[in-house]
């Protein structure tokens, strides 16, 4: 039986001096040489396409790739920003992200259509991680307390496997186009704290994939938005670096000390497992 033939759609958001010049990191391209030509192989895929989108603001072309994809009859569009490094962890061992990513989508494109989404950090000195989950204040509260909290560094740092989340970046991720059917332009928008605009509240990676798990959720009655958190992304964001300060023994107390030795082992992960017999999440030794 000849298997169902995709095409994808490759928009790289490569813009520099403010949208005024197009540039992207150096491992953007060997990623996506790599990426290319196992995609030409692969004969779950009928036509591989790609663009540059080098202008501002992002939201008008996010928006705009996610129609010009459609136009020329796209089924999955991935989306590449220009301070990524994909795949930053293969070489030791983790996943490829478009390997893991697009069998996940390709099995479960009978169902319905799912967002696939490499996790990455921001810049220092917080370096939090940009994934998503629910989360509330009270059990059993009849007051709406519902909202979407940030994993923290030490939960993302411990999970392994593509599990729901509420939210994702946009930095490298893949899109089953057939979500956007669900949804109303724009589709990527920010979200403000007030009517002056003067600070934001959500920003347009969050709107949109928080928007299409939503309205799948509620309409086909599954979770759709996925982290994939085998398949971790560097994020380059300049840093002024400046004189190193020394690090004194008086610092590094006995209290600290004890911490650290009571600390998680780090060949330890948590694992998810999309048909669990208990609660979906299991402790793996070596994962």
């Amino acid at each position: 039986m000849t298997p169902q033939r995709l095409n994808v759609y490759f928009a790289f958001f490569s813009f520099g001096g403010n949208g005024g010049v197009s540039m992207s990191h150096p491992s953007i391209r060997s990623w996506f040489a790599t990426t290319l030509l196992t995609a030409k192989k692969d004969e779950r895929i009928d036509k591989a396409m790609e663009a540059d989108y080098s202008d501002t603001p992002l939201t008008m072309t996010r928006n705009r790739s996610v129609r010009d994809a459609i136009t020329r009859g796209a089924d999955v569009l991935v989306m590449v920003d220009s301070d990524q490094h994909p795949d930053l962890y293969v070489p030791h061992g983790a996943k490829p992200f478009w390997d893991s990513s697009f069998d996940f989508l390709y099995q479960h494109h009978h169902k319905g259509p799912v967002v696939i989404g490499a996790p990455y950090g921001g810049p220092p000195p917080a370096e939090n991680v940009y994934v998503f989950k629910f989360g509330d204040m009270e059990t059993g509260t009849p007051n709406y307390d519902y909202s979407i909290k940030q994993f923290s560094r030490e939960e993302a740092a411990q999970r392994s496997g593509i599990e729901p989340v509420a939210a994702l970046p946009t930095g490298l991720i893949m899109f089953d186009l057939r979500v956007f059917d669900y949804l109303k332009p724009p589709y990527f928008y920010y979200e403000y704290t007030d009517e002056y605009e003067q600070e934001k509240a959500s920003t347009e990676d969050v709107t949109c994939t928080r928007d299409i798990g939503m309205v799948i959720q509620e309409r086909l009655g599954y979770a759709a938005v996925h982290c994939n958190w085998d398949a971790w992304a560097g994020h380059y964001k300049p840093k002024c670096v400046g004189k190193p300060a020394p690090l004194s023994i008086s610092q590094v107390n006995q209290k600290y000390r004890e911490a650290v030795l009571r600390n998680q082992p780090h060949n330890e992960r948590m694992v998810y497992i999309r048909q669990p017999k208990s609660n979906g999440v299991e402790i793996r030794n070596g994962a």
